[in-house]
Order: structure tokens, then C-alpha cells, then sequence
């Protein structure tokens, strides 16, 4: 299992390359690109700079619309070691790796429904809840559910805002770093920040201030209800 610390003492920016299904696999191949996604935030909020390459066939509209940032460089891995400066120091593929001196993370199949009409924020935030190594299954009623819940975090969040500010509960921050830093744990994030959402115990503005720093790895657009009549 790929420590994420583990790959921040190294010189120079960080080189990922996300390896899309070559069968065309359109969910696991989104699934792939959001975990490369994932990844870079997290090191980049370490203060280490991130390099991204895409092999395989990807949607490239589908993954903007789900939040993921846009490839640095595109092609065979050849390509992308010679146009990012330098081979990739983790690889995330849903097959089998077959390169060597890399880190491998192995993300599991993701059976999504058709993107056409999907709210993908809402796609992202199911995808995070689960392990990335496990295999899942989403349907358009999980995804539609999965929005209106993203609709009633903003909406809360966007009140939280309007409060005193107050520091991110240390516990909460310390716990959420060490599931991100040992095994990518985006599910384990996201139920600190469900029970973060539910506690009487947690200022407001201490809410707010942990949900839009744990959103910057998220990426699911937590604070844009914010400011709004």
C-alpha cells in the first residue's frame, strides 16, 4: 500500500501518470483520473509541486465537469516521461503495471451510468465515499441522492459562513491527514466531516473553516453556495 509521505521527499515535483482503461471502460476510467486528482491535491498541499500524465482513452469533458484538473501531458508512457521532464514517480492503472522503479496504486472497477445528464460532483462524492482499491456500482437514483446531499452540505455551509470563524478542530484535522497521507482515505474524510456536520459540540464557524480546507482535496465545490442571496 503506497504511503503518500512516502513520496514527498523526493527533489522536484511529484510525476503521476494515470493509466485509463485501454477497453474504453468510461467509469473506471474517470475513477482513475479522479484518484490522480485526489492524489496531487494531497501532495500539493504538503507544499510539493504535481505533474499529471493520462494514457488510455478518457473523457476529457467528463472529468472537467467532475472537478479534475486537466492533464499536463497526454500519450503513450514514453511521452509522458519525456513531456513531463523526467518518469512518473506513482502510477494508478485498474490493471496490471507492468514498469518498473514506480509506485503503483491498483483502483478498483467503477460501473457508473451514462454521463449524460449526471451531475458529476455528485458522481465525485460517491466515488470518495468508498475505498478506491474496491470495486462498486452506482446508479442514477445513488448519484441524484448523492447531489441533493451535496446541496444540503452547501446550503449549511454557506449559513456556517456567516459566523465567527474559529480554528479547525485539531483532532478532526490530525485524523483526516493521516487517512489522506496513509492510504488515500477520502471515505474516511468524508465521514469525519459527516459527523463534523451533525455535532452540537462545534462551533459553526470552526465547521465552515474544516469543511472548505478539506474541500480543497475534495473537490467537490463545498463553499460555492457561500456569499449567495
Amino acid at each position: 500500500m503506497l504511503r503518500i509521505v512516502d513520496e514527498l521527499a523526493g527533489p522536484g515535483p511529484l510525476r503521476i501518470c494515470a493509466h485509463a482503461p485501454a477497453d474504453g471502460d468510461a467509469g473506471t476510467g474517470l475513477r482513475v483520473l479522479l484518484m490522480a486528482d485526489v492524489l496531487a491535491r494531497v501532495v500539493e498541499m504538503r507544499g510539493r509541486a504535481v505533474l499529471i500524465g493520462w494514457t488510455g482513452p478518457h473523457g476529457t469533458t467528463a472529468a472537467a465537469a467532475a472537478g479534475i484538473r486537466p492533464a499536463d501531458a497526454e500519450g503513450d508512457p514514453k511521452e509522458i516521461a519525456e513531456a513531463l521532464g523526467g518518469a512518473p514517480g506513482v502510477q494508478l492503472t485498474s490493471g496490471t503495471y507492468e514498469g518498473a522503479g514506480s509506485a503503483c496504486l491498483q483502483i478498483g472497477e467503477a460501473r457508473l451510468p451514462p454521463f449524460e445528464g449526471l451531475d458529476l460532483l455528485a458522481v465525485r462524492l460517491l466515488l470518495l465515499s468508498h475505498p478506491y482499491e474496491e470495486p462498486m456500482s452506482v446508479t442514477a437514483g445513488e448519484v441524484a441522492e448523492a447531489g441533493r446531499a451535496l446541496a444540503r452540505w452547501r446550503r449549511a455551509i454557506a449559513d456556517w459562513a456567516e459566523q465567527p470563524s474559529k480554528p479547525i478542530p485539531a483532532d478532526l484535522k490530525s485524523t483526516a491527514r493521516t487517512a489522506l497521507d496513509n492510504r488515500l482515505d477520502t471515505s474516511a474524510v468524508l465521514r469525519l466531516l459527516h459527523d463534523l456536520a451533525t455535532s452540537d459540540d462545534v462551533p459553526q464557524g470552526a465547521k465552515f473553516e474544516t469543511m472548505a480546507y478539506m474541500d480543497r482535496v475534495l473537490g467537490l465545490e463545498l463553499v460555492r453556495e457561500v456569499g449567495r442571496a
